[in-house]
């Protein structure tokens, strides 16, 4: 867990020439009061300028320095992880950059973007996003969740579960994978270097050899033995070859399935739509006892007439959606039965290849074994030494042969982990794992705030929401208000997921005029209650102009502008 403990800031935004400072953890609930322009929610930028080099309100770089003075603006934030101490000193004009571990500096022997990379990643573990979403909740550029883009929602929740890991993981594997196939192409130019060397010795040794009948013969019996290990090739990649098209055989349907599966889709789309249209039409029946065309009194048997048709309608295409529900379900399975087939088949196609490597290889070897046996000589008082060079070569040849063979498994591995740690892969099993508690804190807090509607993100992150009656809305269906309700049980649910995981894990958390907006007295309440109840498990800071709330909390802190400069009184 982060836990930020102390923030002082001079000469930033409408703050002069002396620092201003936060203890950030001497109280459990504080309440930031002050007017409009008083400057209570520079405490929100210079948080994300130190931390992040940006500020929270979107105001640009060069606009924080104090307009007044111009000069030697500077914030510093004080904070631990574990046993260890931080601070982090950011300033403009002069333009400063440092992190303190301990005491120690953290040596800035990289650009300012790979110190902010080594901030973000060794340091905080946490980006810009994720941190607005556990540990910000407020009114100005502030994007609340499900208004995020779907990579940005992914990016923030892989955040939450600690996973980006994976995503690192795979690009360090691609490195490796490049390395391991170069290194493979490499050996396998030394190993024909080799190869060349190797039978050039055998030649030259054969030939001082002195000629006999048994050499002869012991070259014939080295040809023979290659030729029944070609024998025993050819038959087992007969065999392979069979068991190739025996599961071809199996997926003739691998280019009709997935067709099928996208007309199945398509189709439960359209019956969507008729049930939208139904939906609409019954609608109209209930809203209106006229005709807006003809200005004719509909009669209510008419009505009662095309309710039962409609319902009728409704219920033989809710039927059908259920019918191609299976389907879909079946045909998808099958894919799923298809595509591992096919991998079944590309090892085996592999191995083939392999074994047909082996038989050129003793092909070649045959021929060379074929003109050794004409070219024996009588010569051998070179012979030992000659021998000694030629298990010298060949020794070389079964390392290279051996550290090739391991490089070519290690790129297999690579693959395969490639293909596990993409996002389709073993991060989204461990997304759908979590989902379901997920989902289940959203709904409890949104209960908490008497907002009973079923609340449910898919692993894409697109939400699904359904009131008691079951109806379907999307989160701008509702008031902002409502809205509201949803940011602040998604901000409360990534905080707890984060407690939990211990990752993007922040003892701070920030509400910017939130109880200003939209929040209704009930809301209001309802949220007091809920952030009196987190006890010691954060310190909370609401930023309000909102009245009678100061009892509320254990600390009150107002901010006020006096000759052009602002500076915090506390209460």
């Amino acid at each position: 867990m982060i836990k930020l403990s102390k923030i002082r800031w001079k000469n930033f935004l409408s703050y002069g020439n002396t620092f201003t400072e936060f203890d950030l953890m001497k109280y459990d609930t504080t309440l930031i009061t002050g007017s409009n322009g008083a400057g209570k929610s520079t405490f929100l930028d210079a948080i994300t300028f130190v931390l992040f080099g940006k500020s929270f309100r979107g105001v640009s770089i060069s606009q924080l320095v104090n307009s007044v003075n111009e000069k030697e603006c500077l914030v510093e934030i004080e904070f631990s992880i574990g046993r260890d101490d931080y601070m982090i000193r950011r300033g403009l004009k002069p333009k400063e950059f440092e992190i303190f571990k301990n005491d120690n500096i953290i040596l800035q022997e990289a650009t300012v973007r790979d110190y902010q990379k080594i901030l973000e990643d060794q340091i905080l573990k946490m980006s810009y996003k994720a941190f607005c979403q556990v540990v910000i909740l407020g009114s100005s550029n502030y994007i609340p969740f499900m208004q995020l883009s779907a990579s940005d929602r992914r990016s923030v929740v892989e955040d939450l579960l600690d996973i980006n890991v994976f995503s690192v993981m795979n690009i360090l594997l691609k490195g490796r994978l490049q390395s391991a196939k170069e290194r493979i192409k490499d050996y396998g130019g030394k190993i024909e270097v080799l190869k060349d060397k190797i039978e050039t010795k055998k030649s030259y040794i054969e030939r001082i050899k002195k000629k006999s009948s048994d050499s002869v013969e012991d070259y014939k019996d080295e040809v023979q033995t290659n030729q029944n290990q070609i024998a025993t090739l050819h038959e087992e990649i007969k065999t392979l070859q069979h068991k190739v098209e025996s599961l071809f055989d199996t997926v003739k349907d691998k280019d009709d399935v997935p067709k099928r599966l996208l007309k199945m889709e398509g189709l439960e789309k359209q019956l969507t739509n008729k049930i939208k249209t139904i939906e609409k039409s019954v609608k109209f029946y209930e809203e209106n006892d006229t005709c807006p065309s003809c200005k004719q009194d509909i009669e209510e048997h008419h009505k009662e007439s095309m309710f039962n048709d409609k319902a009728t309608e409704r219920k033989e295409v809710e039927d059908g959606i259920s019918d191609l529900t299976q389907n879909i379900n079946n045909i998808s399975e099958r894919m799923t039965e298809i595509n591992s087939i096919l991998f079944d088949i590309d090892k085996i196609e592999f191995e083939i290849k392999e074994n047909q490597i082996k038989i050129n290889s003793s092909l070649q070897y045959i021929n060379k074994m074929q003109k050794n046996i004409e070219e024996i000589l009588n010569e051998s008082n070179e012979v030992d030494s000659e021998n000694n060079l030629l298990q010298q070569l060949i020794g070389e040849g079964i390392k290279i042969t051996k550290d090739k063979k391991e490089h070519i498994e290690d790129a297999h591995y690579y693959e395969i982990a490639s293909v596990l740690l993409k996002d389709s892969g073993i991060k989204s099993k461990i997304i759908r794992q979590y989902l379901p508690a997920m989902n289940r804190l959203i709904n409890n807090y949104m209960k908490e705030m008497d907002f009973f509607c079923q609340f449910d993100l898919d692993e894409n992150f697109n939400e699904t929401i359904k009131s008691r009656h079951r109806d379907e809305f999307s989160y701008h269906s509702f008031s902002e208000g409502e809205r509201l309700r949803i940011d602040l049980s998604l901000l409360l649910a990534w905080r707890e997921v984060a407690r939990l995981k211990n990752s993007v894990n922040c003892n701070l958390l920030i509400l910017d005029e939130v109880f200003d907006s939209s929040l209704d007295s009930v809301g209001t309440e309802e949220f007091l209650n809920i952030l009196q109840g987190m006890g010691n498990k954060a310190n909370i800071f609401v930023i309000s102009h909102k009245e009678g709330m100061t009892d509320k909390f254990d600390n009150h802190i107002e901010f006020e502008k006096n000759n052009n400069f602002s500076r915090m009184i506390r209460k």
